[in-house]
């Protein structure tokens, strides 16, 4: 079939690819919740369907959406809750570790050195507050209309992924659905494993706050704990940020021993032992890949795609090793066929231009392919 009788015959096609490019273009701005309700979604599918056998979908689904926001809801409401409820113990220790700056480099700061420094940005930015205001109420409008975007699209994703994937399965050629099914199967599992393990890693990182801060003295112990729990869910930069803020306050403070603690055991318990041996093995253990390779695929996908990339950076990493499974196994497919086209022929094979040379010779010379009786 020439290019022209399949534009012609499927015409509508290419109207259906331009639609779907115009939207991705027009839409582009909220891709990133598009891919998060979509991921998401793989994940609640399973409890869907267990809901699915009792109540109908409708009703399913808006349960399984609202649990989800509920706890991504929660998991925001708790940052800004433990923020406030503890603001005058980080305005403390602000302030402490600015003057600690400012002395270390000679530079006049007040023991009040964080509201001065606040209060000094506030006269700078004055003029510019109008502009800020407007700014920051689109970027309220555009948060708002992403939530229900979100909210929206997990609904329908939760409703209608079975027959999207079920219609996407039926145009797949036979002899390809082995391959898609295993990268498929690859997808399912890794969004499964950052997801739970992302949630489990932040409860696992809490419990091992606890008993660092109490033995560092500091006091507001939930307070910290909480803080690196929740910060735990940004793998390796969160429960970082907050080591190295303690670690600083320790500084600032002339407290050596806080300071070895912090750098040693809490470092250790927060970060090395979370993000750098639990988090990567209990990921692998569903995907069946090396520790590394997912380290690989949070970090590089990070910084590659930003905090999306947390995301997509496995998924791409864990689809692209089994991509090279699925070359090599065809294309071991493609040698064996043509070593067995090759081996359907033996006699082709078999060294004719000797064949050939035999009979000219012996049409040349008959004598000496004669029995050395008969010469005699």
């Amino acid at each position: 079939m020439t290019v022209a009788t399949f534009l012609k015959n499927h015409f509508s096609l290419l109207l259906v690819l331009a639609l779907i490019i115009i939207i991705l273009i027009v839409s582009w701005s909220y891709i990133a919740v598009v891919i998060f309700a979509a991921s998401l979604a793989v994940v609640g599918i399973p409890l869907y369907r267990k809901l699915h056998r009792k109540l109908p979908a409708p009703f399913s689904s808006f349960i399984v959406t609202t649990l989800i926001s509920a706890i991504i809801a929660a998991i925001f409401m708790v940052i800004v809750l433990v923020l406030v409820s503890d603001s005058g113990t980080l305005s403390e220790m602000i302030n402490s570790i600015v003057a600690f700056i400012g002395h270390l480099f000679g530079f006049p700061i007040g023991v009040d050195a964080g509201g001065s420094i606040v209060s000094t940005i506030l006269n700078v930015l004055a003029p510019a507050l109008p502009e800020f205001v407007v700014s920051a109420a689109s970027v309220g409008v555009y948060v708002c209309i992403g939530c229900i975007l979100f909210y929206a699209l997990l609904y329908l994703f939760l409703i209608f992924g079975e027959k999207i994937c079920a219609d996407l399965w039926s145009i797949i050629p036979e002899q390809s659905r082995p391959n898609v099914g295993l990268m498929a199967g690859r997808t399912k599992d890794i969004l499964f494993s950052l997801y739970i393990v992302n949630f489990i890693m932040a409860l696992i990182t809490f419990g091992l706050a606890v008993p660092f801060f109490l033995l560092l003295g500091y006091g507001h112990v939930i307070f910290y704990s909480v803080l690196c729990g929740l910060f735990a869910l940004i793998p390796v930069l969160g429960p970082l940020m907050i080591i190295i803020f303690v670690a600083l306050y320790a500084l600032s403070i002339g407290d050596w021993f806080g300071l070895i603690l912090t750098m040693t055991m809490g470092y250790f318990l927060t970060c090395i032992l979370t993000d750098f041996f639990l988090r990567p093995k209990l990921t692998a253990r569903r995907v069946k890949i090396r520790p590394m390779l997912m380290f690989i695929g949070f970090f590089g996908g990070a910084a590659v795609m930003g905090l999306l990339g947390f995301v997509l950076g496995p998924v791409l990493l864990v689809l692209g090793i089994a991509a090279y499974e699925i070359f090599f196994k065809e294309m071991r497919q493609v040698k064996k066929e043509i070593d067995t086209a090759g081996d359907a022929h033996p006699a082709a094979s078999a060294n004719p231009p000797v064949s050939v040379n035999k009979q000219v010779s012996e049409k040349s010379n008959p004598a000496e392919t004669a029995p050395s009786d008969t010469v005699k």
